[in-house]
């Protein structure tokens, strides 16, 4: 008699999908984008530049700013933000810079799976992070690149670890709307400016821990931007998470 198997068919997709990414491998072998030998971690880093990239060790505790001994820098000491933390992987260095450009502005969003790979590899997220949501970009930017990173890679970090996709959800979110201009080689004060008012919280965030999803953080002003969006509409703690964090000029 034939005895039904409840986990038969998990064990016969998860036989096909080891197949097609052996096959994968072979025919199409992954290349690290520093080093350009093949990459054995089925990632665009391999685990030898990976282990070269500078972690965020040596960081204020509060806004993650690199170099501080592991103690509140002065701003966080005088200017207390609005956002409980900021906790990123690795500290900006050329070598970010080239992995952010490639990702980001030659829009190769292969290196979202990556960056989730490194990010988890840093052991500074875990379930326990409340909800979580992407930075969200405004709709012409992302019109205009193609993709929104944060949501790219929050998206690579559940595939990874399903034990996350609980944390999110559709019925709260994020909404940026205003397009402001490009944050690149702005001060913190005109960070801050730029960014009053521009975004949105949408659905009930009474109580709730959130945890924010980026790419990298420059002076923490869009972080904090979203923080008090979501404070103010009834939130009891706002992170960021992101995979670098930019030194103090």
């Amino acid at each position: 008699m034939w005895i039904s198997q409840p986990n038969a068919g998990f064990r016969v997709n998860k036989a096909v999908r080891a197949t097609a990414t052996a096959a994968l491998d072979l025919l199409a072998p992954e290349r690290c984008i520093y080093c350009d030998q093949l990459s054995r971690t089925r990632s665009a880093v391999c685990g030898y530049c990976a282990r070269a990239l500078p972690l965020n060790n040596d960081a204020c505790p509060q806004c993650a700013l690199p170099g501080c001994g592991a103690a509140l820098c002065p701003d966080c000491l005088q200017r207390p933000p609005a956002l409980t933390s900021i906790r990123a992987a690795f500290t900006y260095d050329p070598a970010l810079a080239l992995f952010m450009h490639q990702w980001k502005y030659l829009a190769d969003r292969r290196l979202s799976l990556t960056a989730a790979k490194l990010l988890l590899s840093s052991l500074i997220l875990s379930s326990k992070n409340g909800i979580l949501m992407p930075t969200p970009l405004h709709w012409r930017r992302l019109l205009k690149r193609g993709f929104n990173q944060s949501d790219d890679l929050l998206h690579a970090l559940c595939s990874n670890r399903p034990d996350l996709r609980a944390a999110c959800t559709k019925s709260l979110r994020l909404v940026r709307r205003e397009a402001t201009a490009q944050q690149v080689g702005a001060s913190r004060a005109e960070r801050a400016k730029n960014l009053r008012g521009v975004f949105a919280a949408r659905g009930d965030f009474r109580d709730r821990v959130v945890t924010l999803i980026d790419d990298v953080c420059t002076t923490g002003a869009t972080g904090n931007a979203m923080a008090s969006t979501l404070l103010d509409a009834g939130a009891r703690e706002v992170h960021l998470i992101c995979l670098a964090r930019t030194p103090a000029h």
